[in-house]
């Protein structure tokens, strides 16, 4: 009986002690009333070791999962007329990937390389589905696509309503880990040049330090 107990215990996250644990807190932060199957969802879990400077996916690709960073830092970008835009950066704990892509098998809008050495969760079909049947699995499923779409809100009210500084000084406060990659990436992500960056960030030191 005891032992019957404890294993009901331990099919929810919370209980359990996973190398996923960090997803797992970031479906609870999405939705707190959710429990996650972990005997269920865990076998059906595989990561992805991704050196820096390898992709986890290309534009065009047809994207068979989608990803959460485990260890490490990735970033999405595409291509147009022979320069890159970074679309965002996915530091650890965080979603990525191409999601229309990967729900309507469509080829991806962007790639997606990784900045650091990383390891990424994956997130296929089957996994999917196996949430999706789930108690409140579809609600899990619709605030995750609803965070993406304010998420993308928020970055295009940016571009267009501030300035380069605003979005360097928001950028740095609210994700102080960016501060780590390479500033031509940045520089990319907020739609200048890296001279222009540098030029920028000279400026916000000698108005602190007059």
């Amino acid at each position: 009986m005891f032992l019957g107990y404890w294993w009901k215990l331990c099919r929810y996250v919370g209980n359990v002690s996973s190398m996923y644990e960090p997803f797992y807190k970031f479906i609870q932060q999405l939705s707190p009333d959710f429990k996650v199957d972990v005997v269920r969802i865990e076998p059906l879990l595989k990561s992805k070791l991704i050196y820096k400077g390898e992709f986890l996916f290309r534009e065009n690709d047809i994207c068979e999962f989608v990803g959460f960073t485990l260890k490490g830092f990735l970033r999405t970008f595409f291509i147009k007329d022979g320069k890159e835009y970074t679309l965002f950066f996915h530091p650890e704990h965080r979603s990525v990937g191409d999601y229309e892509s990967f729900r309507k098998q469509k080829p991806a809008c962007f790639s997606c390389q990784a900045i650091e050495d990383s390891e990424v969760l994956l997130v296929n079909h089957q996994v999917l589905n196996a949430f999706e049947e789930l108690p409140d699995g579809q609600k899990l499923l619709r605030l995750h696509a609803e965070n993406l779409a304010f998420m993308l809100r928020d970055k295009l009210l940016s571009l267009f309503r501030d300035s380069p500084e605003q979005r360097y000084l928001d950028l740095i406060q609210t994700e102080p880990e960016l501060q780590r990659i390479p500033q031509y990436y940045l520089a990319s992500y907020l739609g200048i040049e890296p001279e222009s960056l540098s030029r920028l960030k000279r400026r916000i030191y000698q108005k602190r330090n007059s």
